[in-house]
């Protein structure tokens, strides 16, 4: 029945991407024209937009809710990725009905139809990357841990086919996708293999400023080893660490938000991580990785961001960082100052 179900999807979707390719086309443009002047209209309000590029979109959270949480918060724009339950073509409707807050993005690869490599879920995320509806793909996991709101424990290593399908997909098409892969150092040639193979593949990998172990995670202690990878990858960006400060990774018990530090009762960017993102304003993006189970944490990961990140640095490079980022990776298009 699954077979069934999924090649009558492909077949319909196909038929429709033919149907409505250049009526779409037109309807983008006017879309990105209403985002821009939305960033530029709080830009002139005295607000920094930010763009989230990280959100777990599921049923279970209220759109109308999402909005106006962006809405407080200062958030111009989402890169509203799906389940595998919704599929994309939800994260397409949320955006055709609330062109202003949402960019069509992809559905997530955190299920089980991604982790067991399955055909027909490839093949329907390669018909939606490839029919010019969607500005980003959202998350795929590589290696993952249980967390505080799923027991997923596992790992599809990041040269699998699976994931040289989304490489693949990226490099073709220029659009970006996100990638979880937790910093072991047994794991990091798996992605570094792949960063070298798919060089116009536009990477990014999340939640930059963790260690959930030091003792798997040497290399990734500090923002030297984020430099030196920097360096050696022009096509790797990051998604900030979206982990409160003092917050613990209960397996391990360890503090796994590394870029900060308490002084006097409050909480700091540690000098090395400003020097970082100062040196490479371009490459770091903001990512909230809310989901069903963190939707309450929202403001509070706003805040963090706002006011331990973007307040510490230079003006040009916190605009970089809170929006002009991820805008030129969703329009392949530098913002116009």
């Amino acid at each position: 029945m699954r077979v069934i179900r999924y090649t009558l999807q492909l077949v319909i979707t196909f038929i429709l991407i033919v149907l409505s390719a250049p009526a779409f086309a037109v309807e983008q443009t006017e879309q990105l024209k209403m985002l821009e002047a939305k960033l530029r209209k709080m830009l002139g309000n005295g607000v920094l937009p930010i763009i989230d590029v990280e959100f777990h979109y599921g049923s279970k959270i209220d759109i109308e809710d999402v909005k106006g949480r962006m809405n407080d918060n200062g958030v111009g724009i989402t890169w509203l990725g799906t389940n595998e339950k919704l599929g994309s073509s939800e994260s397409l409707r949320l955006s055709t009905l609330y062109p202003e807050y949402f960019v069509p993005t992809t559905v997530h690869g955190d299920g089980k139809l991604w982790h067991s490599g399955d055909k027909f879920f490839l093949d329907n995320l390669a018909i939606d990357v490839k029919s010019g509806k969607y500005l980003a793909m959202g998350e795929f996991e590589a290696r993952h841990y249980v967390s505080s709101t799923n027991n997923r424990d596992i790992h599809t290593p990041v040269d699998s086919p699976a994931m040289q399908t989304v490489f693949g997909l990226s490099s073709e098409t220029g659009i970006p996708f996100l990638i979880h892969h937790e910093a072991e150092d047994s794991l990091l040639p798996e992605l570094e293999r792949m960063l070298v193979k798919y060089p116009k593949a536009v990477v990014v990998w999340c939640h930059v400023g963790r260690n959930r172990n030091f003792n798997t995670w040497r290399k990734f202690k500090s923002a030297a080893a984020v430099k030196e990878y920097l360096k050696k990858y022009p096509n790797l960006y990051f998604d900030l660490v979206a982990s409160r400060p003092g917050s613990k990774f209960e397996p391990t018990g360890q503090i796994d938000a590394i870029m900060y530090d308490f002084v006097m009762l409050k909480t700091i960017l540690l000098p090395e991580w400003k020097e970082l993102f100062e040196e490479f304003p371009d490459r770091f993006l903001i990512g909230t990785d809310i989901n069903t189970g963190r939707f309450s944490k929202y403001d509070n990961t706003i805040s963090t961001f706002r006011t331990v990140i973007l307040d510490s640095l230079r003006k040009e490079t916190a605009e970089k960082i809170a929006f002009k980022n991820a805008w030129k990776l969703m329009t392949r298009q530098k913002w116009k100052e």
